[in-house]
């Protein structure tokens, strides 16, 4: 579950690489958002899919609040044009708090499965 290799890494993939996964990050984080306040039984699903590529590239979290961020205004000026209140796009924020608060659980997880490191903890010996 938690083997990644660091080839498909985010900052290792060639431009039209990085290009490609930022393009199926913002279409998945669509979806996670659809179905993170619809209720719906695919919301869970959508959210673990959506961490699982993200730990599995070590995107930065940097780049999925930038994700956010250009989603929302996205949506706000949609909403703007049509004639409807952006407020309750503020509750927005607690899916990127789910998503940070899984993805931060993930590597936690990951961590603890890792081996030891190969350095010894014995202090050199003395002549």
């Amino acid at each position: 579950m938690y083997e990644r290799n660091r080839r498909n890494f985010f900052c290792n993939l060639p431009e039209p690489g990085k290009q490609e996964l930022l393009q199926s990050l913002k279409q998945r984080y669509r979806v996670l958002l659809r179905s993170y306040f619809d209720r719906t039984d695919t919301a869970e699903e959508a959210l673990e899919r959506f961490v699982s590529t993200t730990f599995s590239a070590d995107v930065p979290a940097q780049l999925l609040v930038k994700i956010h961020i250009q989603i929302m205004d996205q949506l706000a000026t949609q909403l703007k044009m049509e004639g409807h209140s952006t407020a309750f796009l503020k509750d927005y924020r607690l899916a990127l708090i789910d998503v940070m608060a899984r993805l931060a659980e993930t590597y936690r997880n990951a961590m603890a499965m890792d081996p030891p490191s190969s350095q010894s903890t014995r202090s050199p010996e003395t002549t």
